[in-house]
Formats: C-alpha cells, sequence, structure tokens
C-alpha cells in the first residue's frame, strides 16, 4: 500500500504565530512533523492532504484553535476532532529530550528548558491522544 490508500490523521497544534502539524498512521507512525507560521496552515495542510489519504484532523483545543478551524473548514471538508491540550506541552519535552539523547534525559525531574519551540512534538502528542482514545 502507498500512502495515498492507507488512512492518516493529520494532528495541528494551533498557535497565533506558528502552528505544530504532524501526519501519523493510524498504528501512530509519525510520517511527517514541522512547525509552519500560521498563517501559512491553509495551504501547507492543502499540500499534506493531497500526499497522504487524510481521515481526520484532530485539533488542540487551545486558544487560537476557532480561527484556525474557520479556516480549514471555509476549504476542506475532512472531520475536524478536538482533542484536550492538558499536559500535551510537557509530554512533547518529554519526548523531545528521549529523541535527541544527552545528559538530560537522565533528569526528568529538572524542568529543562528546550533550545527550539516544540510544537511539532505537540502535534504528535495530539494525534496520539486520540489515536489512543480511539482503541479503548
Amino acid at each position: 500500500m502507498n500512502k495515498k490508500e492507507e488512512e492518516h490523521i493529520l494532528a495541528v497544534d494551533p498557535g497565533r504565530d506558528k502552528s505544530g502539524i504532524a501526519v501519523l498512521s493510524m498504528d501512530s507512525k509519525v510520517l511527517n512533523k514541522d512547525i509552519i507560521k500560521s498563517s501559512d496552515i491553509k495551504s501547507y495542510l492543502l499540500r499534506l492532504i493531497n500526499i497522504y489519504n487524510i481521515r481526520n484532523i484532530i485539533m488542540g483545543d487551545g486558544t487560537f484553535s476557532g480561527k484556525i478551524i474557520e479556516e480549514i473548514r471555509s476549504t476542506l471538508d475532512i472531520p475536524i476532532v478536538m482533542v484536550d491540550e492538558t499536559y500535551t506541552t510537557m509530554e512533547a519535552e518529554k519526548r523531545y529530550y528521549e529523541e535527541q539523547g544527552g545528559w538530560k534525559r537522565f533528569f526528568p525531574f529538572i524542568h529543562w528548558k528546550p533550545a527550539r519551540p516544540l510544537d511539532d512534538y505537540v502535534a504528535v502528542v495530539l494525534g496520539e491522544k486520540f489515536l489512543y482514545k480511539d482503541k479503548k
């Protein structure tokens, strides 16, 4: 099966200036993740939808989700599912340090600030929350 035949979800961590985007397979494999300017979200999502067979758009329920949902709905006819963003940033930080390696991952009780924004990691966590909820 190629990317267009398999079903995927597209997860969005919406923000005022930037948004995290992730495409996950239905078995939660991360196929794409990125941070983009929120003003570019519609064209970026259209590009991903042309590459992947997107079943749902998963949206974090943060402050800026309403505006982004309006933009998406004006163009796309894909179901949008809201997911609770509680603790997603903490989980994203944990994932980031696990992937990056290094000594900081051995001290999870110390709250390190990552050297870069983690909106893409948050989008992955949102997508996984949706997929795991679906399996319960």
